[in-house]
Formats: structure tokens, C-alpha cells, sequence
């Protein structure tokens, strides 16, 4: 049975907020206001207490406060895996601490699938084992870091004194390890999503790198 093939692309839509942003637009319709629908179907309790989803920011502009998380988000869309992919996040923080919407894709040859549409919970969250997942993440090592950091800051303690040297010195590359080493997990597990809608959505591959290009340009021009 042959599948049914959405339209996606990019377009500059005004905002609730009287302003534009660059979403998706899914069969000629923004993805928040599929959303926005979605919660107000009752589908997501935990973001009916925000109102509007129609200015939410799309994630993958380039536009998050700090470079770490822009580049994170980047190594999520660019990888070949399943992943659950943030695209949405709140307007008004810019960053992955607040409302993260995500969307489970996967890619086939000639086909991408965006499966479902949820919301990131925090209810699980742990601060302390996230912290401890930056340079001090042993297992995540490749063999190029223990070339690079085993017989110096991999052998420190977390909370020593050169370990917080270290950090203060390379912040970059210590939050860079904690996203991949700590939220990417997080994020593929179903217990810290709280699924709100299984759109189904299964674009042509060519059409859809054709949108992500265009995201990347607009993500560079920002950075």
C-alpha cells in the first residue's frame, strides 16, 4: 500500500506577537498550529497552563541562547539515528530549560518519519548526574580524549578544585559533553515525554534535506 506523503517546508509566518519566525509548514499548515490545536483538544495538560503555542521559537534557527545548545541541536538533526529531536522551544527563554517540544524521526532511504509529537518532562531530571556528564563522563571517552585529557583532568574528582578551574576555562566544551552525555539519553527515553499527538507525518527525503538546508541557512546567519 503505497504511503501518504506530507509536504513539508519553510516559510517566514507572523507570530500571535506580531512578529515573523521561520516554521515548518506541514500539508501548507505551521506545525504550531497543529500544536496549538492538539492542546487545546486537551492532548497536553502541562502546556494548556502556557495558552498559545502559536509563537513558540523553532529550535533549529540558530536563535538558542548559547552556542553549545545550537550546535547540540545540529548533531541531533544531522545524525542518522532514531532520535526524539527537540523542534520547538519557548519564546521567551531561547534555550532547552524550559517547554521542549520534540518529534520522533526517523529516516529511510527515500523517506523521512516524523512519528510523534510530545512534550520533554523534567520530572526525572537529575542535576547532579547531569552535571558529573561533562569531562569527568569516562565511558563516553573516545580514544582522541583519553590521548587528550587521561592523564590530566579525567583523573580529578568532580567538585575539585581543578575540575571547576577546568570548566571555568573550557564552559564550551563542558556543557557541549553534557548535552550529548546526559539530555540526548534523557530525551530517547518514554517515561520523559509526555506524548501528545502520533501525527504520522512521512515526507520524501529530498524535499525534506531541502527544508533542512534551508533551516541551516538560516541557523548560520544567525550564528
Amino acid at each position: 500500500m503505497p504511503e501518504n506523503l506530507h509536504t513539508i517546508e519553510v516559510q517566514s509566518v507572523k507570530t500571535r506577537y506580531d512578529y515573523p519566525e521561520d516554521y515548518w509548514i506541514i500539508d501548507g499548515v505551521p506545525v504550531v498550529e497543529y500544536l496549538d490545536d492538539f492542546v487545546k483538544e486537551g492532548r497536553c495538560p502541562g502546556l494548556a497552563v502556557f495558552g498559545s503555542m502559536l509563537g513558540l521559537m523553532p529550535a533549529w534557527n540558530g536563535e538558542l541562547l548559547q552556542k553549545w545548545e545550537n550546535d547540540f541541536i545540529w548533531e541531533l538533526v544531522d545524525s542518522p539515528e532514531e532520535l526524539n529531536i527537540p523542534i520547538l522551544v519557548c519564546e521567551d527563554d531561547c534555550d532547552l530549560s524550559c517547554i521542549v517540544i520534540v518529534v520522533k524521526i526517523r529516516k529511510a532511504e527515500d523517506r523521512v518519519y516524523w512519528d510523534r509529537l510530545g512534550l520533554l518532562e523534567r520530572s526525572n531530571w537529575d542535576m547532579d548526574a547531569e552535571q558529573q556528564a561533562g569531562i569527568l563522563c569516562l565511558e563516553a571517552y573516545t580514544e582522541e580524549d583519553w590521548q587528550k585529557y587521561g592523564d590530566n583532568i579525567a583523573t580529578e574528582s568532580y567538585g575539585s578544585h581543578e575540575y571547576w578551574e577546568w570548566v571555568g576555562e573550557n564552559g564550551y566544551e563542558e556543557q557541549i559533553r553534557r548535552l550529548r552525555n546526559y539530555m540526548k539519553p534523557y530525551m530517547q527515553k518514554d517515561e520523559n515525554i509526555s506524548w501528545i499527538k502520533d501525527v504520522k507525518w512521512v515526507f520524501d527525503r529530498k524535499q525534506y534535506e531541502k527544508m533542512v538546508e534551508r533551516y541551516r541557512e538560516i541557523a548560520a546567519a544567525h550564528l
